[in-house]
């Protein structure tokens, strides 16, 4: 009789341990859960090997400056990249994104400098209703007939900074003559269309035009055809980017055009410490961008001073990707780190204002595109604290519009 007394004690006291243990075990992640949320995932995408691979690099160092000064936090909640390199090829994009969004599951997508790639991955982006925000691809559609409520863009859209150019060009420097090189895709294709529309509309006469692939090793055939036109135009203007700038700025040089035409560019054609290489190729051109060093305004010395924290010498490059992260940040910051209620932090974004290094940023309303200033300054001989070579400021265009959604 004692004998069962204690096995029926010794089952009670289990039956209670079994309980407890249960109960303990339930309410660990629930404890976990209401003390410690999710990190969120924003997967970064860019070129990092190819002739591109210089304009991945600088941009993502920009995202990084934007972080660090968060210490990788948005109020309770980590910050975590995942960040992949697409080789500027379409295809390769497409498979990136598709790991980025059904494998690491991330919350928010940004990047992009290749036009090709930003259009090989619209669908897929628009299709999982993934926010989207493109820190350099000009891709133009992907914010005019093509735009999506998840795409936004902290650059400038197709042709639009060689629309404002062909202004300057004409009234500026009263030239009438122009010709026109780029890069053989999308990106250079767009800024042919709007640059000519544009200088023909004024008056001028674009009397030629000619395209390379992306990663011409040799520009001399280029070079030689454009210098049959000297003594019959007046400017040259050329967009390239990445390796394939240098070199085209170091041929051309070879060639006597920079001493023939006035030489006019477009974005990172001639930037930052890609002029350390063209050196007096570069020097005298005029160039038309959203960041140049020489912006004189609190919010630039201290984006500059946080720059020169991260050590190296600061690129106007790497402003794109950090333009592009404080968007994010800012609005993840303001709905208090949900992103999983998507549509407010869509919201968020769309109607996201602050003064930036560059001056007031916003976004239209119609396009998802950037509201920032242009900024045209010419390359000089100056040997200051960013190199020999640096743009000085020429000329401010406060608030351009995209030439698309203009009359619509």
């Amino acid at each position: 009789m004692k004998r069962s007394m204690n096995d029926k004690r010794k089952g009670q006291l289990l039956i209670i341990s079994i309980l407890f243990i249960g109960v303990t075990l339930i309410s660990i992640p629930v404890a976990f859960s209401q003390g410690t949320k999710p990190a969120i995932k924003i997967g970064i995408m860019y070129p990092f090997t190819g002739p591109e691979a210089f304009l991945g690099k600088r941009q993502l160092r920009g995202w990084e400056i934007a972080l660090e000064k968060r210490n990788y936090r948005v109020g309770d909640r980590e910050i975590k990249t995942i960040v992949e390199d697409d080789k500027s090829d379409p295809s390769t994009g497409v498979t990136k994104v598709n790991k980025l969004i059904q494998f690491d599951q991330v919350h928010i997508l940004g990047g992009l400098v290749n036009s090709a790639v930003a259009y090989a991955v619209r669908d897929v982006v628009h299709q999982n209703k993934i926010p989207l925000v493109i820190t350099m691809a000009n891709a133009g559609a992907l914010t005019r007939e093509r735009r999506s409520p998840y795409i936004f863009r902290t650059f400038v859209p197709g042709g639009t900074a060689s629309h404002y150019m062909a202004d300057f060009i004409y009234n500026d420097l009263k030239l009438r003559k122009t010709i026109f090189t780029a890069a053989d895709y999308a990106y250079g294709r767009e800024h042919a269309e709007m640059f000519k529309a544009r200088f023909e509309q004024l008056g001028g006469q674009v009397l030629f035009q000619n395209f390379s692939p992306l990663g011409t090793a040799d520009f001399g055939p280029y070079c030689t055809e454009l210098g049959k036109y000297v003594g019959k135009a007046d400017a040259l203007h050329f967009v390239y980017s990445g390796a394939d700038a240098i070199r085209f700025v170091k041929t051309a040089e070879e060639y006597g055009l920079n001493k023939k035409f006035a030489m006019t560019n477009w974005g990172a054609t001639e930037d930052g410490s890609m002029l350390i290489q063209m050196k007096t190729g570069a020097e005298g051109a005029y160039h038309i961008v959203i960041y140049i060093f020489d912006i004189r305004s609190p919010e630039n010395q201290a984006y500059l001073e946080l720059n020169k924290r991260k050590g190296g010498m600061p690129d106007p490059l790497d402003f794109y990707g950090y333009v592009g992260a404080e968007v994010i940040l800012r609005a993840l910051e303001k709905i208090q780190g949900n992103i999983e209620a998507k549509d407010e932090f869509l919201k968020t974004l769309r109607e996201i204002k602050f003064e930036g290094p560059t001056g007031p940023f916003e976004f239209d309303p119609r396009s998802q595109n950037a509201l920032l200033p242009l900024y045209i300054g010419q390359v000089k001989k100056v040997k200051g604290e960013y190199g020999e070579f640096q743009k000085v400021m020429v000329k401010v265009i406060p608030k351009p519009q995209d030439p698309w959604w203009i009359g619509r």
